[in-house]
């Protein structure tokens, strides 16, 4: 993975010694149960800025947030000046002939939910799924089984769940894809069971803390009609301690039973799951099967709560102990405004997402341009993999103003990201905080989420998705090992899944670019999108 848990790190600043941490754990709610403080009261902790009056340069974002529906387009004109050679119409049906050509060969979604597990309906009635990391798989005979190794771990399995859940939402409204639909409902529910699994009995009184894992019981069960899957979850099914996480026994789960999870949620994966939290919504008013947008809407109650408790609590994201009961863990890792005392704005962007999501409103955070300064330039030089958490929690930021109708906030936080996007690829080779390859494609994703959620792709940009899109379908599509069961596939064991510079979760992130209504329409274009939409097209 590309994000891994947060470590302390120690940098020069105006000539003192700073320890930074810019990712980190655990989290929930307990909103209603007495322990929390009052919302507002909270949103003066820790910060030197005016936030509690409207944005500059209009009223219209003043906190009270638009109940109109959801924004079927970007609600604003927003350009950039165009920055290297654009793509010929032969560039982009090339291109678009690839990766779709890739995609009607692997059924990407399929494999998604053939490789993925949690808990399946035979063994209870309340199933999910989740993108394990630490997993291989074993097959013998007609028999795959899916086993927790024991160098393994679950630190930051909600990075790459939610970075598929975002995809298979905007597959299955793009194309109505059967499979992406099942992945929105099981990967829902995977994001709703970190939560269930945190629960210490029926009337546990805190319903939205937010574990990094839960597992449950060893069970097999049949996929697809014919093919044998299980999962064996032994070698993680004890205590462990670690200073970010710990494994703990939940011994009367209500959903479970006896089960064991890893509780202090990281930091590093909430800006994922936030920045995909931004699209349930569109599940739940466009989705076209009930089963889907019912687990669509849960998994948005859930979210809600988890980021209200964040609001509730400080910004700061709270845990359970092995004895069930709350608390904020020490670590900077659970906190959001531990450094502003280098920057206010050091995770504005997470705030104000935790705020806009828990609350519909930005109460008294105001991020400008969403550049958190010094923070992010020392957690960066420090530590490379806190450059995609910063992007991450600056496009979710972006996508949840723009959905709450705030307009204003909205617009000036694109604005900082498209300077991001433009600092970033000036940047001098001697100056790089990893190597250039690694740094190119990671400013691909950049770009692509980015147009995601308005962003005006560059040609420059939109060649660089090019080159490492094509780059991964090429990799991945000479990969022999997309169906374990597949009779030219020997019995042993396998690493079920091939990265590229783009990674296999990454890869269908053409959807969302494709699907996403606040596209903006003045941007270089990658893909023929017309054709990314009608299957039937594919790979012509």
């Amino acid at each position: 993975m590309k994000s891994n848990c947060a470590k302390i790190l120690a940098v020069v600043f105006a000539g003192a010694v700073l320890s930074l941490c810019a990712c980190g754990s655990g989290g929930g709610e307990a909103a209603d149960s007495g322990a929390g403080t009052d919302a507002a009261a909270v949103e003066d902790t820790g910060s030197a800025v005016d936030a509690g009056a409207p944005d500059s340069g209009g009223t219209a974002d003043a906190g009270t947030p638009d109940t109109g529906g959801l924004p079927k387009a970007l609600p604003f004109e927003f350009t950039r000046p165009d920055v290297g050679d654009p793509l010929t119409t032969d560039e982009i049906a090339a291109f678009t002939k690839k990766i779709t050509g890739f995609f009607k060969k692997v059924d990407f979604f399929a494999w998604v939910l053939r490789t993925s597990h949690g808990e399946d309906l035979s063994h209870s009635q309340y199933d999910f799924m989740v993108w394990w990391t630490g997993v291989s798989a074993r097959k013998t005979g007609d028999l795959v089984t899916f086993y927790h190794r024991p160098d393994g771990g679950p630190d930051n399995i909600m990075i790459p769940t939610s970075k598929v859940l975002a995809q298979a939402i905007a597959a299955y409204l793009l194309t109505g894809d059967a499979s992406a639909g099942k992945v929105v409902e099981q990967y829902s529910k995977g994001q709703v069971g970190t939560m269930m699994g945190m629960m210490f009995s029926p009337d546990d009184p805190d319903k939205y803390i937010m574990a990094r894992a839960v597992m449950t019981q060893n069970h097999e069960y049949v996929v697809e009609g014919t093919k044998r899957k299980a999962v064996d979850y032994t070698e993680w099914l004890h205590p462990t301690e670690d200073w970010n996480t710990h494994t703990i026994n939940v011994p009367n789960n209500p959903y479970w039973g006896n089960i064991w999870v890893k509780n202090m949620r990281s930091k590093d994966d909430v800006c994922h799951i936030y920045r995909t939290a931004g699209w349930l919504p569109y599940a739940v008013a466009d989705g076209p099967d009930a089963f889907v947008r019912d687990a669509a809407a849960i998994n948005d109650e859930y979210l809600r709560g988890f980021a209200k408790d964040i609001v509730d609590f400080g910004y700061e994201i709270r845990t359970k102990g092995a004895d069930g009961v709350p608390y904020v863990p020490t670590e900077d890792l659970a906190s959001f405004v531990d450094f502003e005392w280098i920057d206010p704005n050091a995770e504005c962007n997470a705030k104000i997402t935790s705020a806009l999501m828990g609350y519909g409103e930005r109460l008294k955070n105001n991020c400008e341009s969403g550049y958190g300064g010094a923070y992010e330039e020392a957690a960066i030089g420090q530590h490379y993999y806190n450059a995609a958490i910063i992007r991450a929690f600056h496009q979710a930021a972006i996508l949840h103003a723009l959905t709450r109708r705030q307009d204003v906030t909205a617009e000036k936080l694109l604005k900082g990201l498209a300077e991001r996007l433009d600092r970033d690829l000036a940047k001098p080779d001697s100056k790089l905080p990893t190597e250039k390859e690694n740094w190119l494609s990671d400013l691909a994703l950049a770009a692509l989420n980015g147009a995601s959620v308005g962003l005006p792709l560059t040609s420059q940009e939109a060649r660089l998705i090019q080159q490492y899109w094509g780059q991964a379908a090429d990799a991945m599509g000479a990969w022999d090992k997309w169906d374990l069961w597949d009779a030219s596939v020997p019995d042993g064991e396998y690493t079920y899944r091939l990265d590229d510079r783009i990674e296999a979760e990454e890869v269908a992130f053409i959807f969302e670019y494709c699907w996403s209504p606040l596209k903006n329409p003045t941007g270089a274009v990658p893909v023929d999108c017309s054709v990314v939409a009608d299957p039937a097209k594919w790979g012509e």
